[in-house]
């Protein structure tokens, strides 16, 4: 079978993949490069089938660790073999509050061959040192290609044909909506930089061009990056008191962030690479120089507009909710510089806007007025005024497994 004969399936397709084949009982196997998530996918499963996760790393394991010990039957005179309690058999008790359990054999690919052999039986005829597995206990299996600088080797025919053999790849789509939906440690700044240039979520470089320390940018990479910016801006964040058009304090505070320090720097190198760290240090610190709305009110023709998109439509965004709460002077000015900017992003403005406003007189009157200001049509027919959100269902959220 060539390369391009092998199921290669994106996060959210895994997902489906996985969760069709348990419901007709039979085993997936997902493979794939270290760190793009396939683990998580797999805990997701497990997560909206209501199953305890069992999670063997069979790179750890020794074969005995799955037939069990050996121990005498003095009724029969014979040798049995007694299994470990990490295997849920029939008899056992459904834990509280769970429907089952999902037996996850991870790093399959990595195990001896003493544990392969191991792994036939719980695989196909779902037992355990002669003893069988609980009916409502789920099999997944995962491992690492042999391709990939990891202790891998290519699994044997006799072990892939008892299985449903897929591959995962990258899917920054995925990624973005798995992160901003699902991860409880994100970081805003993060996930525009991926949003902005998707290929720097997954950039390996050859195992032989590498130093032997040297690392690269992951999707288990960046899920690092969220704690280390969020660690940065608890440490160095400042809030500053904001003030209208005129100059007069308004009474609210403004949150000020500080450029990446060394210090976080050298995390990110450590987690995704030094070229994918430097990127992001370099955009962030762009960010951060992002003048104030009511800086913007106060000098619109002079207050320095942003170079890059992200920028700019984040700028945008802040602008449009200021813009809705001040006085028609400070309205006016914020117009000039909107208009400064222009493009694209003056339509984003106005869809900020319209997102907000209701259907009243006065709010389309003001919907009109703006529209007339920066010379754009307030009905956008553009994609802009659609809110940019994803459509459809988000990954993992396609259907959940039930026990049947």
């Amino acid at each position: 079978m060539s390369a391009n004969d092998v199921l290669k399936l994106s996060p959210s397709e895994v997902y489906e993949f996985v969760t069709n084949a348990l419901s007709i009982k039979q085993v997936p196997y997902i493979a794939g490069p270290p760190a793009i998530g396939k683990s998580q996918v797999i805990h997701q499963v497990a997560k909206d089938a209501n199953a305890l996760m069992i999670d063997l790393r069979l790179s750890q394991m020794l074969s005995e660790d799955m037939t069990g010990l050996p121990e005498k039957d003095t009724e029969r005179g014979k040798a049995v073999y007694l299994p470990f309690d990490t295997f849920p058999l029939e008899g056992d008790t459904i834990p509280d509050g769970y429907s089952g359990w999902l037996l996850f054999l991870d790093e399959l690919s990595s195990a001896t061959e003493e544990v392969l052999a191991a792994a036939y039986s719980l695989i196909l005829d779902r037992t355990v040192g002669g003893k069988r597995l609980h009916p409502k206990c789920l099999v997944v299996a995962a491992g690492n290609r042999a391709s990939d600088s990891a202790i891998a080797r290519e699994l044997p025919d006799t072990l892939i044909t008892r299985m449903l053999p897929a591959e995962m790849k990258i899917s920054s789509k995925d990624w973005l909506y798995w992160a901003e939906n699902q991860c409880k440690n994100v970081n805003a700044a993060v996930i525009d930089f991926i949003r902005k240039d998707p290929k720097m979520l997954y950039a390996p470089t050859k195992s032989k061009e590498r130093a032997e320390l040297e690392t690269y940018a992951t999707p288990r990479g960046w899920e690092k990056v969220f704690a280390q910016v969020n660690l940065h801006e608890k440490m160095t964040q400042t809030n500053k008191e904001s003030v209208d058009s005129a100059g007069i304090p308004t009474g609210k505070k403004e949150t000020s962030g500080q450029p990446i320090s060394p210090m976080c720097f050298n995390m990110m190198a450590a987690a995704v690479g030094s070229m994918a760290a430097r990127s992001f240090k370099e955009e962030y610190d762009e960010n951060i120089q992002l003048p104030y709305p009511w800086e913007i009110a106060q000098q619109p023709v002079s207050a320095r507009i942003p170079s890059d998109g992200v920028s700019k439509a984040t700028l945008m965004t802040n602008c449009a909710e200021y813009f809705l709460k001040s006085e028609d002077q400070t309205r006016d000015n914020l117009l000039i510089y909107i208009n400064r900017v222009g493009g694209e992003y003056s339509e984003l403005f106005l869809s900020e806007i319209k997102n907000k406003l209701g259907d009243n007189p006065s709010d389309k009157r003001l919907l009109q007025e703006t529209s007339e200001r920066l010379n754009i049509d307030p009905l956008l027919g553009s994609a802009l005024q659609q809110g940019g959100g994803s459509s459809g269902n988000g990954p993992f959220l396609y259907h959940r497994y039930h026990y049947t």
